[in-house]
């Protein structure tokens, strides 16, 4: 099976552009960063629960989302991935 992305770069250029096109108003992405699953799935739980419409929720049980790691994609791009270097 072929790969559409041979290196890091292109990898990063098909995401940006995936990102780009289909990132609308309707149906915005929500990016989760992470290097370790653990942190990962705890922001995902974490932006569901804040999310639901749940008046009985608490919000200092749910924890704080890091808005550097959660958010819409141009948004946590911006912040963040421009800043590491692409070999």
């Amino acid at each position: 099976m072929a790969h559409c992305c041979k290196t890091p770069r292109e990898y990063t250029k098909a995401k940006e552009a995936m990102f780009f096109y289909t990132d609308t108003a309707d149906a915005p992405w929500t990016v989760i960063k992470s290097d370790c699953k653990k942190p990962a799935r705890l922001n995902a739980m974490r932006y569901i629960l804040h999310k639901l419409p749940n008046t009985s929720k608490s919000p200092e049980h749910i924890g704080r989302l890091d808005s550097l790691l959660v958010g819409r994609a141009q948004v946590v791009y911006e912040r963040g991935e421009q800043n590491i270097p692409v070999p």
